[in-house]
């Protein structure tokens, strides 16, 4: 099993966090939730999640803000196993998804797979590092990929 927040991961954040907090609420679209459930209406919502209390290691602060997942949930996307994490606010609020496969070597085959779904973007980064950016009228999506650095996260946000 995937620790959420480790290092490679926190990197992913960073290009992601200012996005989702530019964000007013909406559809999440992701599983039936919708942005600003709660906790508990978001255990409600999807099949198979639990409840996690995160370690403090895991809570990620943002211009002041604090964001833990609170609920975590296998999850496979496009035959990708891996695990979504849902992050909630200090109002246990929900902010923003993030999933990260099983397996850092089926990274190349998600973003093709988010590629064929979404259409071709032009990415942005540094390093060996690529950001995708999508958005729809329900979600901005990104998704963070480097094998250099073991990073592979996919992060849904209201758009």
């Amino acid at each position: 099993m995937m620790q959420f927040m480790t290092r490679t991961s926190k990197l992913s954040f960073v290009a992601f966090v200012p996005l989702a907090l530019l964000v007013p609420p909406a559809l999440a679209s992701w599983e039936g939730t919708e942005w600003d459930m709660s906790p508990s209406e978001v255990l409600a919502a999807v099949d198979g999640a639990r409840e996690h209390s995160p370690a403090s290691s895991e809570a990620f602060v943002y211009d002041g803000r604090s964001f833990a997942p609170l609920v975590k949930a296998e999850h496979e996307i496009a035959g990708i196993a891996g695990e979504a994490a849902l992050l909630f606010d200090a109002n246990e609020a929900l902010r923003f998804v993030v999933f990260s496969p099983a397996q850092i070597d089926a990274c190349a085959t998600l973003g093709e797979a988010l590629t064929e779904r979404h259409g071709a973007v032009e990415t942005t980064g540094f390093g060996s590092t690529e950001i995708f950016n999508w958005e729809d009228t329900e979600n901005t999506i990104s998704f963070t990929s480097s094998a250099d650095l073991g990073i592979c996260n996919l992060s849904y946000a209201a758009p």
